[in-house]
């Protein structure tokens, strides 16, 4: 009579449970891959708003007063989105007529090129309840190029109705900034001014800025032309400003 190996039957029981309760190997089937976000596409531009006010002793465009050597307070508002952005200001001016205030709109695209930084844009300058119409648009073109602590930089800006007189106007100007420290700036321009009929003048200034927080900065700078000849709002200037902005 066969005798019944009872623990080995326990055992391959044992063993068949086992393998009918351990889970299948998958690594050898294809796996199932979501698409996911690359880090250029989680980034979504958004709009920048800035604002600032700035007190001065002078207005001063281009050499020249806009009131007449008196003070001046300028309010401004900028969007800007990506490489483009829109303005507007506001100033007080004295012309010795009814003009109440020059306002001005602006926008532009500031792309960068090999280290470059550009602004190419229009300006426009508009007079509240000037006695005659002297509003102008004008086309702006920047650039600017940082070499360590310092930049340098030209500008052109053309009209084709120079405040009215119906004559091509040209502005053009070299810059140049150099940071002292972090919160300190040393700053320069040259500049001519060209109207179609002849008429025009070279100007120059320089002066110091410092940011007395983020928020907060003062300038000091010494303004000129070389027509003086001109009147008193072509002569030189000390202008003293402190600007707001956020």
């Amino acid at each position: 009579m066969r005798t019944i190996n009872w623990s080995a039957i326990a055992l391959l029981a044992l063993m068949s449970a086992t393998a009918r309760a351990a889970p299948p190997d998958t690594s050898s089937m294809p796996q199932l891959v979501l698409p996911q976000a690359t880090p250029e596409e989680e980034i979504v531009a958004e709009p920048v708003f800035t604002y600032s006010a700035t007190a001065a002793s002078n207005y001063i465009f281009r050499g020249v007063s806009q009131t007449e050597n008196g003070a001046a307070i300028f309010g401004a508002a900028r969007v800007s989105y990506d490489q483009f952005y829109a303005g507007t200001g506001m100033e007080n001016v004295n012309f010795h007529n009814s003009t109440d205030a020059e306002y001005d709109l602006s926008a532009g695209w500031t792309p960068k090129f090999e280290g470059f930084r550009l602004d190419l844009g229009v300006i426009r300058y508009g007079y509240i309840n000037a006695p005659t119409h002297i509003d102008t648009l004008e086309y702006k073109g920047v650039v600017l190029h940082d070499f360590g602590p310092t930049t340098f930089g030209a500008a052109i800006y053309y009209t084709p109705n120079y405040f009215g007189s119906g004559r091509d106007g040209i502005y053009a100007e070299g810059r140049g900034t150099y940071h002292i420290t972090d919160s300190l700036a040393a700053s320069g321009a040259l500049g001519r001014q060209y109207v179609d009929s002849g008429v025009g003048h070279s100007t120059w200034n320089a002066g110091l800025n410092y940011a007395i927080t983020k928020n907060f900065s003062v300038d000091a700078r010494y303004y000129d032309t070389n027509e003086h000849s001109l009147g008193n709002n072509y002569d030189s200037h000390y202008v003293a400003a402190i600007k707001a902005a956020f």
